[in-house]
């Protein structure tokens, strides 16, 4: 049977390249992409070597970790049940502990795992301390691999078998995010205090090192300094994890092979849910059909587990050289620049249910503000306590008013040139219930020009904000801070209201067309 299914597997992916060539180039691709990154990213590590031992272990052991939260995290913005979906096998006959071997030696075979092989040889130069660390290294790799490995396999059957219900899936992704937004920007500030030789070095790799994502990266690190009781704890954790998971997925096999209970009626929402807390007008309709979409369509989820990542950017710029202390204000603004961008292919996500709109003669004022509500929630808050955790991490609370009008210039600029770009260039996007990844072409330029009008645009619109922290920052003109503020919140909300202006008007002149080209994309 596990011979079998490994061939099964093998002839799956033969299988992908079979169906002409846009399969095969997008197979190609996206082998090339995995290359590219995991060996960006092994590169990086491997220039450690010969850092100082505490400096590798940060870095290693943080960025690591990170890698494994995201095997994690990214399995539950699917929506396609994985390869190794262990419900295809429960009419076969086959036993339990057969089938969970066969399907994770078949899952082992892909792209997640290719990356993992790739980042390997980067993970084990890096603890350049003899050949005994090096072949401690390549153990601990070896159950880093393992560990992020079942983690995704483990991640990917909860999804598809255990959480049938709407909220179970939006608590767990909910969690999910907090988990991100709380360790991402700890593991950023403790890269920047390692290389400025701050005395907070250390702790946080140390903490995560106790974690089933740090303990086995730490292993090294701990064998290199002669620590001996952390070189145990290391090996308990790892192994327990492993154990743990490996426990975890038979028993999602196990589940998966028995017929399922009806769900639970009270396990079903019984309100209205977002549509309960906003006004009874049109512009509130779409408002809580926004935000609905925003929750439960895997396009969007894929979207905002994505954002909390985007820090970690600008780690590889660290390592080139460039100073931690200033990079401490670069997430912020990104992450509300790509949440204004979000937004912007908007009415192609709707695809038929367009329709509604066109059918009820909804006006576009309405709709255009009704969109605004999610990426407002989401927005908002992230410059106001984004902001204070990012000048936290500089050292300097003066640059609070730079960091945020900065961050509103790019968000709500962003909003603005989106409620216009949605309704004048639509381009082709996933279709409902399909996979997230699987973008499809676009024919024409219609998705560059897009994408080139929406980030140029916000970067123009931030430039007045850029010129007063910079004479704030660097010029050592403290009245100019403040000005910072009030240029970037005065000019995003300019852009933002006659964006909405004019997006509401050619969303109501283009309603026709808008509505044919989500029927036929």
């Amino acid at each position: 049977m596990v011979a079998e299914l490994l061939r099964l597997r093998l002839q799956t992916i033969a299988n992908t390249v079979r169906f002409g060539p846009r399969a095969l180039l997008t197979a190609v691709v996206s082998v090339l992409l995995v290359l590219l990154a995991s060996s960006a990213v092994s590169a990086l590590a491997g220039g450690l070597r010969g850092a100082a031992l505490d400096d590798v272990r940060a870095l290693v052991v943080g960025a690591g970790s990170l890698i494994l939260v995201g095997y994690f995290v990214l399995p539950f913005a699917t929506v396609r049940p994985p390869w190794a979906d262990p419900r295809r096998l429960a009419v076969l006959g086959a036993s339990e502990s057969t089938a969970a071997i066969g399907l994770a030696v078949g899952a082992l075979v892909g792209l997640p795992a290719l990356a993992l092989v790739v980042l390997s040889p980067g993970y084990v130069r890096s603890w350049d301390q003899g050949p005994g660390i090096a072949a401690v290294a390549v153990l601990a790799a070896i159950v880093a691999g393992l560990t992020a490995f079942l983690l995704s396999l483990v991640a990917s059957t909860l999804n598809a078998v255990m959480l049938t219900s709407r909220r179970s899936r939006q608590f767990l992704l909910a969690g999910g995010v907090v988990v991100a937004l709380l360790v991402i920007p700890l593991v950023v500030d403790l890269v920047r205090t390692t290389w400025a030789g701050a005395a907070r070095t250390g702790v946080v790799a140390d903490a995560l090192a106790w974690t089933p994502f740090g303990a086995a990266l730490a292993l090294p690190g701990h064998a290199a300094g002669g620590d001996t009781g952390r070189v145990v704890a290391d090996a308990v954790v790892a192994t327990l994890t492993l154990v743990g998971l490996w426990l975890a997925w038979r028993a999602l096999v196990a589940r998966s092979f028995v017929d399922r209970p009806e769900p639970d009626l009270s396990d079903d929402p019984t309100g209205l849910g977002w549509f309960e807390f906003v006004s009874a007008t049109p512009a509130g309709a779409v408002a809580g059909r926004s935000l609905t979409y925003w929750m439960r369509d895997a396009r969007y989820r894929m979207s905002l587990v994505i954002i909390p990542i985007l820090p970690l950017l600008v780690v590889p710029l660290g390592i080139a050289g460039v100073s931690w202390h200033w990079l401490a204000l670069v997430p912020v603004p990104l992450m509300c620049l790509i949440v204004g961008f979000l937004p912007h292919n908007d009415v192609a996500y709707d695809s038929t249910a367009l329709w509604l709109h066109v059918a009820t003669d909804t006006r576009g004022l309405a709709d255009r503000i009704g969109r605004l509500a999610p990426p407002l929630l989401i927005g908002v808050p992230l410059v106001v306590v984004g902001s204070t955790v990012a000048v936290w991490a500089f050292g300097d609370w003066r640059a609070l008013w730079s960091e945020v009008g900065i961050s509103a210039a790019l968000l709500l600029s962003g909003l603005g040139l989106s409620s216009v770009m949605s309704a004048a260039m639509p381009y082709a996007t996933v279709r409902p219930h399909d996979d997230p990844f699987q973008q499809p072409q676009s024919n024409g330029s219609s998705a560059v020009v897009a994408q080139t009008v929406m980030i140029g645009g916000a970067l123009v619109a931030a430039v007045p904000a850029l010129y007063f922290a910079g004479r704030d920052l660097l010029g050592g003109d403290t009245a100019a801070g403040p000005w910072s503020a009030i240029s970037g919140v005065a000019v995003g909300l300019i852009v933002l209201v006659v964006g909405v202006v004019v997006g509401s008007r050619v969303f109501a002149r283009r309603a026709p067309e808008l509505l044919a080209f989500t029927l036929r994309s």
